[in-house]
């Protein structure tokens, strides 16, 4: 077998992701997933410069995501987001209209090495990176997984803080 688990009603529950591309792409079908039907969003990096939050096909499912709830929300957590308006500009201002729902935290210099690149769908689906200079790692619909990665993340929330304003004030 290829390393996916297979539910006893055929369903696969998880699967390898095999590169950079691979989890590209497996992004984008979540971030359709979160489009057709809305949950909170989780997404894990040290810096996001590899994810392609910026295409036009992922920016228009978070467009769909915001519009499609009123309740849920995404929490994004890196180490910094220095280039991040740069490689996503697109993303970037659209979350000046949903920063009460978007919210991005960074994590202290002594939990940088605790990131790994992880989205999450509520509920529904999981992306993590275990090599991220290749892009390998699992995809899952295991609920325990998906909950075990959750509680990972809220340990490094608890002690990040928030960051990339939404807008920039000026004098």
């Amino acid at each position: 077998m290829d390393g996916s688990s297979v539910t006893p009603e055929g369903s696969e529950l998880s699967g390898r992701i095999g590169s950079w591309r691979d989890f590209e792409d497996r992004v984008g079908a979540a971030m359709a997933m979160a489009a057709a039907s809305p949950a909170d969003l989780t997404l894990v990096d040290r810096d996001f410069v590899h994810w392609p939050i910026g295409r036009r096909s992922v920016m228009e499912a978070f467009h769909q995501w915001g519009l499609a709830s009123r309740g849920t929300r995404c929490t994004l957590v890196a180490a910094h987001y220095d280039e991040f308006p740069r490689v996503h500009p697109l993303w970037v201002a659209w979350r000046t209209n949903w920063a009460h729902r978007v919210h991005c935290y960074q994590v202290p210099d002594e939990m940088v090495s605790s990131l790994a690149p992880t989205l999450v769908l509520h509920g529904s689906l999981g992306l993590r990176l275990h090599e991220p200079m290749h892009g390998i790692g699992v995809w899952t619909r295991d609920e325990a997984v998906l909950s075990g990665w959750l509680t990972e993340i809220d340990v490094i929330l608890q002690r990040s803080h928030e960051a990339l304003p939404p807008t920039t004030l000026g004098l």
